[in-house]
């Protein structure tokens, strides 16, 4: 019989040896943060519609408890597109060296305004380690291989010749919209 891995199972392994690889100390309750975003990212479709700035705008305006949701989330979408899409971001109008700010910021925001002292302490670390989290994600990318070039490329391709919904699901939980380029789908 095959059982399946659960995704925060697979990535907790991945992140809890990333992190003993490269040294960095922290607690559980960011290493299962860490994992479980992963998760979270591989299951659903998560993206920002909106310039990270605009949302950052608009979440200042927003009561308190969408505020610090609006965040949180801002950070996340930093911090995972920062570990496993960098090298993306070389071809953008703002580099790694934004999204780490942006990311790094909310998370300190949440930390100084949530009134739980847990929440406080983890988003302190994760906004404090921001850059090293950004290398423990990149490892995880790199040893997952989910995002080597070749296999964001052959997803990518398979989605202009077919339209596939499948591989347009996969590109966008990698944090790809595809665009159509013309190109009459091949059955």
């Amino acid at each position: 019989m095959v059982t399946g891995i659960k995704p925060i199972e697979h990535f907790k392994e991945l992140v809890s040896d990333a992190l003993q690889h490269q040294k960095v100390i922290t607690n559980e309750m960011a290493e299962y943060y860490l994992s479980s975003l992963l998760a979270s990212f591989a299951t659903t479709e998560k993206s920002m519609d909106e310039p990270l700035a605009i949302a950052y705008l608009k979440a200042l305006g927003s009561a308190r408890d969408v505020q610090l949701r609006q965040m949180r989330d801002i950070g996340d979408i930093s911090l995972f597109t920062s570990g496993f899409f960098s090298d993306s971001l070389k071809r953008k109008i703002v580099d790694i060296d934004y999204y780490m700010a942006m990311g790094s910021s909310c998370y300190s925001y949440v930390a100084s305004v949530d009134r739980n002292e847990g929440v406080r302490g983890l988003f302190s670390e994760l906004a404090a380690k921001f850059a090293a989290f950004v290398d423990v994600l990149n490892e995880v990318s790199e040893r997952s291989r989910l995002t080597s070039s070749k296999d964001v490329l052959r997803v990518y391709e398979r989605w202009l010749r077919t339209k596939s919904a499948f591989a347009e699901k996969r590109l966008r939980s990698m944090g790809i919209e595809p665009l159509d380029t013309g190109t009459k789908p091949v059955h």
